[in-house]
């Protein structure tokens, strides 16, 4: 039997009914959301993150530090302000600074899917965390599953020789 918390089920039913109310339940809106998608294109060099992803980061970042939000105003402002070339610029820029934490915070939250350490660690993004995308296609997602996360879903190559025993 699956049991929820009552948290837990507005949390995962909200979106599928109003989307609205569930970034209002995240604390986030949908310029939130934009703004740290927007930053976390330039942070991370990928173009195609994954909302639903970066929804749950920033919550999650938020909740761990009731700062982030103007930190993350002020590394975009900053971005627009000084246009660095790309994020090692940016890094460059930030290092000894007040922002920097929270620039490799974003980095790696998007690369291992996962914002604090420990066995206790939640995960936003395992399948879809950026570290594995590069290898995708010829490295199995690290997992208990024989193929990778959902390998199941997938069509089976087709025998080429049936083998004779």
């Amino acid at each position: 039997m699956l049991m929820l918390s009552a948290a837990s089920a507005v949390g995962t039913l909200l979106p599928a009914i109003r989307p609205d109310a569930a970034e209002a339940a995240a604390g986030t809106t949908t310029g939130d959301v934009a703004d740290f998608i927007g930053f976390s294109r330039f942070a991370t060099g990928h173009s195609a993150l994954d909302p639903l992803v970066g929804q749950s980061l920033l919550a999650a970042l938020r909740a761990q530090n009731a700062q982030f939000p103007a930190q993350l105003a002020a590394l975009v402002k900053t971005v627009a302000d000084s246009k660095p070339a790309d994020v090692e610029a940016l890094e460059e820029s930030l290092r000894d600074g007040p922002l920097h934490d929270t620039l490799l915070r974003i980095v790696r939250a998007w690369y291992s899917g996962v914002i604090e350490d420990g066995t206790n660690a939640q995960v936003y993004a395992y399948e879809n965390a950026l570290m594995y995308q590069p290898a995708r296609d010829v490295v199995v997602i690290p997992t208990y599953a024989h193929n990778g996360p959902n390998y199941w879903v997938a069509e089976p190559a087709p025998v080429e020789q049936m083998p004779q025993f």
